[in-house]
């Protein structure tokens, strides 16, 4: 069963997991595997990457992996427990133990990879960085934010994006810095900021969420590319192989075709060597990271290949609806290149 940790409990099982000497921490596998269970650190309510629907069942792409992450750790894909983490915690929580993976939209950044004790895997979804605002703004383009005011999460990217932008381009833009999606969605709505500028799928998640969304759009090109990415404690080796190569599996099967259906009766031989090695249970893959033989077929059947869980959280039937653009495999144009098996 999906399991869910209250936020409040945070600050309590991070203090108890920073009282243990760096010698006591046990093995990140042996320890989820001990545990029962998986704690995945995701973000509380961002529609496409993780949310709770009206029947309380966590969805998006983040939702996915961690279900994937389950099942080739655990065998069960609902083996696992949804911690809500916030951009300012999820951090410590990676460190101190009080989450195995972290699949909160991260963009993986030099700072955060070498200050943070944090190992990135993927990107899983390459954002882009935009600027939305308002058709009653009457602004058209993003020379015209010289001397009005943008919302930006303090301290992420979005806030050095801008100021790099008004840099190069000789502006003033007033930069209004929050700490959350939710709280520069209130100042947006109360006029204290003209626009907000973070990655497209949080600001689409945003607009959609509006009385009229169609009265609020995007200006000039994307800014930047935001690799949104998975993070593991540093240190953790073996684990960061898992989570690895277990995302890989899923790029993997997209690449050969291979979908939730179909993976439960493939059964490929030599012929095929990449997908041999992946999934015949005889091709000693899972031995080095000490696994089931059937870790990526597990996985596969848990969520699908990587175009499966991107269409379900972002494809052209949702209501997001962001073309897959640069978080399209390799193969198609896009920046997800799954190394070979």
């Amino acid at each position: 069963m999906t399991r869910w940790i209250p936020s409040f409990l945070i600050a309590l099982v991070a203090l108890t997991a920073a009282g243990q000497p760096a010698h006591a921490q046990r093995d990140r596998l042996a320890a989820v595997q001990e545990r029962g269970y998986l704690r995945c650190g995701v973000n509380p309510g961002q529609m496409g990457i993780s949310m709770a629907n009206a029947a309380g069942e966590w969805i998006g792409m983040s939702a996915d992996l961690c279900r994937a992450l389950a099942a080739a750790t655990l065998g069960d894909p609902d083996a696992n427990e949804f911690v809500p983490v916030t951009a300012g915690n999820r951090f410590e929580a990676l460190r101190n133990g009080q989450i195995d993976v972290l699949l909160r939209n991260t963009t993986w950044t030099f700072t955060r990879d070498v200050t943070q004790g944090t190992q990135f895997i993927g990107p899983f979804f390459v954002d882009e960085e935009k600027v939305m605002v308002s058709r009653d703004s009457g602004i058209e383009d993003l020379s015209q934010l010289h001397q009005r005011t943008v919302c930006v999460i303090t301290g992420g990217p979005s806030e050095v994006i801008m100021n790099d932008l008004a840099f190069s381009a000789n502006a003033q833009i007033n930069l209004v810095p929050v700490g959350s999606a939710e709280q520069y969605r209130q100042a947006y709505l109360d006029g204290r900021c003209v626009g907000i500028s973070d990655g497209q799928a949080a600001l689409q998640a945003m607009r959609v969420s509006l009385p009229d969304p169609d009265q609020h759009f995007f200006i000039g090109e994307r800014l930047a590319y935001s690799p949104l990415s998975i993070g593991v404690r540093e240190g953790d080796d073996r684990w960061a192989d898992i989570v690895r190569w277990t995302f890989y599996a899923l790029a993997t099967a997209e690449e050969y075709g291979v979908t939730q259906e179909s993976v439960g009766n493939l059964m490929p031989d030599i012929s095929n060597p990449a997908l041999y090695r992946m999934l015949n249970p005889d091709s000693g893959a899972a031995d080095a990271m000490g696994l089931e033989p059937d870790w990526a077929r597990r996985a596969i059947q848990a969520a699908g290949n990587l175009q499966e869980i991107y269409d379900r959280a972002f494809g052209e039937g949702t209501v997001m609806a962001i073309p897959r653009g640069p978080s399209a495999l390799w193969r198609d144009g896009g920046m997800i290149l799954p190394p070979p098996f």
